[in-house]
C-alpha cells in the first residue's frame, strides 16, 4: 500500500502537467487576428451577397479556409490539437451557443437592414458581430484551457 505522501506528490505532478498543457494553448496575437478576419468575412457575406452574385459562396469558402488554417497553425505552434469540434469541451459549449446566437442574430439583422436600404447600419452590425464573435471565440478558448487544466475531458 502506498503512503499518502506519494499520492500527494503524484497529484501535484499531474496538476503541474495539466497546467503546463493548458499554458501551451494560450492564443497568440496572430491567431486572434486570423479569427477576427474570418469572422469579418463571414459577417460581410450578407452585405456582399446582397449586391454581388456569388460572393456568398466565395466568402463562405474563404472564411472556412481561414478558420481551418488558423486552427491547424495553432495546433502546430502549441502542440495541442483541440480540433475543430471544440464544443465537445464542457466549458466550450456555452460559448458555442453564444457564437451561434451571434451568427443568426447578425445575419437576420443585416438582411433586414439591407432590405430597408440601410447599408451603413448593416455594416455597423457586421462590425459589432465581428467583435462579438471574436470575443466569444477567445472565451471559448479560455474555457478549453480551463478544462485542460482541470482535467475535464472532451466528450
Amino acid at each position: 500500500m502506498r503512503d499518502d505522501t506519494e499520492n500527494v506528490a503524484e497529484v501535484q505532478l499531474l496538476r503541474a502537467q495539466r497546467a503546463q498543457l493548458a499554458n501551451r494553448l494560450k492564443t497568440p496575437g496572430w491567431y486572434v487576428a486570423a479569427m477576427a478576419f474570418g469572422w469579418a468575412v463571414a459577417f460581410a457575406m450578407p452585405i456582399g451577397s446582397h449586391y454581388l452574385t456569388g460572393t456568398g459562396i466565395g466568402g463562405s469558402l474563404l472564411a472556412g479556409v481561414v478558420f481551418l488554417l488558423a486552427q491547424y497553425a495553432l495546433a502546430r505552434v502549441s502542440g495541442v490539437d483541440v480540433g475543430i469540434r471544440t464544443w465537445q469541451y464542457p466549458s466550450g459549449r456555452a460559448w458555442t451557443i453564444a457564437i451561434v446566437v451571434v451568427i443568426f442574430a447578425a445575419d437576420a439583422a443585416e438582411t433586414l437592414l439591407l432590405d430597408h436600404g440601410l447599408l451603413g447600419a448593416a455594416i455597423a452590425v457586421g462590425v459589432l458581430a465581428t467583435l462579438a464573435g471574436t470575443g466569444c471565440w477567445q472565451g471559448h478558448m479560455r474555457g478549453i484551457r480551463r478544462d485542460l487544466e482541470a482535467g475535464r475531458a472532451a466528450r
